[in-house]
Order: structure tokens, then sequence, then C-alpha cells
């Protein structure tokens, strides 16, 4: 994942805030109509990168969400959210296959029993017979597409300035945070899988406003980068513990089957481990500290008056928040 936001998915220097954020989801709907396109070969690939454009531009939505009211998020955050949904049927079976494969790699002697062999079989068939419903699905996804990118410029995003970024950034900080809590009290995969997509949207606003200051916020979305790969990694690891129940029945010896989940939940153990402490970090802050500090960026990064008029008691709470991270 690391490397996924575009240096275009930015605001830039002197770019009205309303013209930025639409330039930006613009440009990601664009980006998901060349992977949809019907020359598209490796249609793994594709889809991944397609919902990965839809992931940001729900960030994007959410960060203006003050803007837009709660109607115009809804209809909007839906539409991509469904869009999203379509193509997830195809790549959670190649996610499961390619997931065990790598765990094969890695423990080939623990999982080189015949029937790992015949589960992988079964997998890689799973995958092909995809084919065919993957291509119609990213034909009928690139068509709601494009009727979607014509709203985007109705947007009713007003105002040039922080204030159009701080109730989205608030919130999701703040149901990230929560579902820190959530998740490191009660370790469900549903849990797990709530709280990665805050970290991704996080990940994507923080990404969007890099400019403020590129050093610091490059290491703050490095960090958020991580923290997802290893809640992504646990996700397609409790994938493909499911499936490996589900299959158990129809292979021949159940205590192959229980090696390969006991392998996969001593790796998700890890995986939740290291997320509960790099969430731990990332989350010290409370919800306004938070704002308000990246706001103090803002201000430093574009003061509407003389650099006087910038709230000095913010600047200090930003500068002992960097010396202290």
């Amino acid at each position: 994942q690391k490397g996924e936001p575009q240096m275009g998915y930015r605001l830039k220097e002197t770019e009205p805030v309303p013209d930025g954020i639409k330039r930006i989801s613009l440009d990601q709907i664009d980006r998901a109509l060349d992977r949809l396109s019907v020359k598209t070969r490796n249609r793994d690939r594709a889809v991944h990168e397609a919902r990965v454009c839809f992931k940001k531009i729900r960030a994007v939505l959410r960060l203006v969400y003050g803007e837009l009211g709660r109607d115009t998020f809804k209809l909007e955050n839906r539409e991509y959210r469904d869009l999203g949904r379509k193509l997830a049927k195809t790549r959670d079976t190649a996610v499961v296959a390619g997931t065990l494969e790598e765990l094969v790699n890695n423990f080939n002697k623990e999982l080189a029993h015949s029937d790992i062999k015949t589960l992988r079989k079964r997998l890689r068939r799973s995958k092909t017979d995809q084919h065919s419903y993957r291509k119609q699905t990213l034909s009928d996804v690139a068509e709601e597409l494009s009727s979607a990118r014509q709203r985007v410029e109705t947007w009713p995003i007003k105002s040039d300035g922080f204030s159009a970024l701080h109730a989205g950034l608030k919130r999701v900080y703040k149901r990230g945070r929560a579902g820190f809590e959530l998740a490191r009290v009660e370790r469900t995969t549903d849990n797990l899988h709530e709280w990665r997509k805050q970290v991704k949207y996080l990940w994507y606003q923080v990404t969007v406003m890099n400019p403020m200051w590129p050093k610091l916020l490059d290491i703050l979305a490095d960090e958020l980068s991580k923290l997802a790969d290893y809640l992504s990694e646990d996700h397609d690891l409790a994938l493909l513990s499911r499936t490996a129940i589900e299959q158990a029945p129809a292979l021949g010896d159940p205590a192959e089957v229980e090696k390969l989940i006991l392998l996969i939940d001593q790796r998700r153990v890890l995986l939740q481990a290291k997320a509960a402490m790099l969430g731990a970090r990332i989350y010290s802050e409370k919800p306004n500290a938070f704002v308000n500090r990246m706001q103090s960026y803002w201000k430093a990064w574009r003061p509407t008056a003389d650099i006087d008029s910038v709230d000095t008691q913010q600047m200090d709470l930003a500068f002992e928040a960097t010396s202290s991270t």
C-alpha cells in the first residue's frame, strides 16, 4: 500500500479549497475509469486500484463533510461505497487465494500436506470462475461512475480555508480514536475492520493536506499507511480463516486445516499487537487538540493576514506537539 496516494492527491498552495477538492476527486474518478477500461489485462489489480480510488474519494467527501451537508454527503458517499462493494466480491476471491499462497511460501514445511494443496486448487479455480463475471462488473461500474462524475462540479463547497475541512477532519479522527479504543478492548474481526476504514480515511486526508508541512505530515502519513497495512493483512487472514473453515468438511484431514488456522491466528495476534502499539501513538491526542494542531499548520501555510494575526497559542501547542512526536 505504500505510495498509493499520488502527488495529484494534494491541495496546491494557491488553490482555492473548493477547486482543489473537486480537482482531486475528478482525478480519482478518471483514474478509476482508466483502471476499469475493457482493455485492462490484469483485472485483479484493476479492481484493487479502482477500489482504492473510491476510498480516496470517500475520504475527501468526509474531509468536506461540514460543507457538503448531510444529504449531499450521504448521496455521494453511498454512490462510491456501493460501487466499491460491487467490485469487492471479485476482489475477495483473489485476496483469499493470494493470502494462502503467501502463507504457503512462508510456511512451506508446515503447509505441504495434500489437503492444503487441494484447498489451494479450489481457491484458484474459484478465482478463475469469476473471470466473466468480473469483466461485466467492471463495465457496469464504469458506466455508473461516468454518471457520478457529472455531479462533482455541483458539490456545495463554499469556504476557502481550514473552516471547510475542520469538521470533517475532526469527525474522522474522533471516529478513528473511538475505533482504536473499541478494537483494543474487543479485538473482533468486525471491530478491527471498522477501525481500519477510519485509519485509511485519516491517512488519505493527511495526504491531501500534506503541503501544509510536508516533512512532518509525510511521517504521519507513513505511520498511518503502516497501521493500515497491519489491519489490512489481519483482515485478509480473517477472510482466509473463514474460507478454510467452510471448506474443511470437503477436505480429508481436518488436522491440516486446523494447522493452517493456527498459523493464521498466530500471525493475526502479532499484527494486532503491532497495530495496537502504533494506534496508541497516532491517536494519543484528543480530537480537538489534533484538529487545532492541524489548523495551526494551515494558518502558517496560508496566513490570511499579517503573521502576527496567527493564533500564537495554537502555534505554541503545535510546536509542543511536534517536539514530543
